[in-house]
């Protein structure tokens, strides 16, 4: 195995989650070069590849559960070998034709479709999350279709660099030129024109900067961590929000049920500061099986409570959180709320819109993402959440990253990680409905279907060529 020549395809496939989310549109040309060369690589030694690879990219899961993070490693393995396998097979069948550079693009998708792309290893792979402001084209194909065109791009170039055609070259640019186009509008364009400003809302978020040991450790430390997220709402109520924001987990056991004077605090300060709070919170059935669920719990601003969100997709290697049944749908103030892994769930975004939702507020942890790089890929889900559905999004976090987003996906506010403190910012209500809020992935689809038409029109036409050749 010649080591050298993997390389480089390594740190590319690695370096936009690491280095820039931009390096998303050269990440693959490397490897997807190796599949249009003439010299041929063995599926050995792209299983070996992609091994390493997936070790490298999954490594902060470490931290949280060596068995999350073997499992992720053996289904990212499984992925990249899958694509590069299939890929070369197909590109080797079509005889490297013009035809040849929509195969990984096709590969790729159909793959993420297959493992299904909300799955941790899996949905490192959607890398359209890596390029949220891209609206209008995130307006109709979301971060699924964007994820299509990034590969294609990808393909054509190492395509181009590989047989010097002209088709592939033209393809490349005018995929980049629509990437640039929808950049530039999406960085340039003013939010103002899509919402109403009386539909505003003014937000404090809430970062406390609790570690994980401290978060999931004993209860007799959950005092200290009440008292520190009072004191931060008490210098936030001054700014007069009309929503304060707990994350995820900011009670890691069931306060309410189980310690209810440990609460008493909390109510009195929702009372006295008299605005709405969403506080973050482990709830147990009080029943005989004692079932967890991950809960934001909605208090009205006279410390009573107006309901409950329960998660409806959490962390599933979290075996100990379960869903809630029979929970009812709960959406004040025609807002969608979202738990944690949600922000992986395009589908509960969309049916929020579909409800009447005008922005999203996401309560998340991230305590277990102890690299930098790791977090700030994890806040790119909520950036394409919000990009997708042309809503703002207010994402509070316990050690960041904690931020504001607007409907073109771009970062209005945000907080550094690692440190106590709160972020206040507006929220402005949008009713307008984009493409994908609508149909979802029904364009990706379309696409998938001609590709494999085109396909097979092409292997017929091929075999009754060979057929009128061989009666002559």
């Amino acid at each position: 195995m010649n080591i050298k020549k993997f390389i480089i395809p390594a740190i590319l496939i690695c370096s936009p989650y690491v280095i820039s989310n931009y390096l998303v549109f050269v990440f693959l040309v490397p490897v997807l070069g190796l599949l249009y060369s003439p010299a041929k690589t063995k599926n050995l030694h792209f299983f070996i590849f992609t091994l390493i690879t997936a070790c490298c990219v999954l490594l902060p899961l470490l931290a949280y559960d060596p068995g999350v993070y073997l499992l992720g490693v053996a289904v990212a393995t499984t992925f990249v070998t899958t694509f590069l396998i299939v890929s070369g097979k197909l590109i080797n069948r079509f005889k490297n034709t013009r035809f040849s550079i929509f195969i990984p693009s096709l590969v790729w998708i159909l793959l993420l479709y297959v493992l299904n792309f909300r799955s941790l290893a899996v949905s490192v792979f959607d890398v359209g999350i890596l390029f949220p402001s891209s609206a209008p084209v995130i307006w109709y194909t979301g971060s699924i279709g964007l994820t299509l065109l990034i590969i294609l791009f990808n393909s054509a170039i190492a395509r181009y660099l590989t047989k010097k055609d002209k088709f592939s070259l033209v393809t490349a640019i005018l995929l980049m030129s629509i990437f640039l186009l929808s950049h530039i509008f999406s960085l340039n364009s003013n939010s103002a024109n899509l919402h109403n400003s009386e539909k505003s809302k003014k937000v404090a978020l809430i970062q406390g900067d609790v570690s994980r040991d401290s978060i999931f450790g004993y209860t007799e430390r959950l005092e200290k961590r009440i008292s520190r997220y009072i004191d931060l709402s008490e210098k936030a109520a001054k700014e007069k929000p009309d929503l304060i924001v707990w994350p995820e987990y900011t009670f890691p056991v069931d306060v309410m049920n189980e310690f209810p004077k440990k609460m008493r605090p909390v109510i009195d300060e929702i009372k006295k500061t008299n605005v709405c709070f969403i506080i973050g919170s482990l709830l147990i059935d009080q029943t005989k099986v004692k079932r967890q669920y991950n809960s934001a719990l909605v208090f009205k601003g006279d410390g009573k409570l107006d309901g409950i969100y329960y998660a409806r997709d959490p962390a599933p290697f979290n075996r100990n959180i379960r869903v809630k049944d029979k929970a009812e749908e709960f959406y004040p103030d025609n807002m969608g709320i979202t738990l944690c892994w949600e922000e992986l769930n395009a589908a509960i975004f969309r049916d929020y819109v579909s409800k009447g939702a005008e922005y999203f507020v996401s309560l998340s942890s991230n305590t277990d993402l102890d690299y930098s790089w790791f977090k700030r890929y994890a806040s790119f889900f909520s950036r394409a959440r919000a990009a997708e559905n042309m809503r703002y999004l207010a994402r509070s976090t316990q050690t960041g990253i904690t931020q504001i987003i607007d409907p073109f996906g771009k970062v209005v506010l945000r907080l550094p990680s690692n440190c106590s403190t709160f972020l206040i910012g507006e929220l402005y209500g949008i009713n307008e409905k984009t493409f994908y809020s609508k149909y979802g992935d029904v364009i990706t689809k379309i696409f998938v279907i001609l590709i494999f038409l085109r396909a097979f029109i092409g292997t017929i036409g091929k075999r009754l060529k060979r057929g009128k050749v061989a009666r002559a």
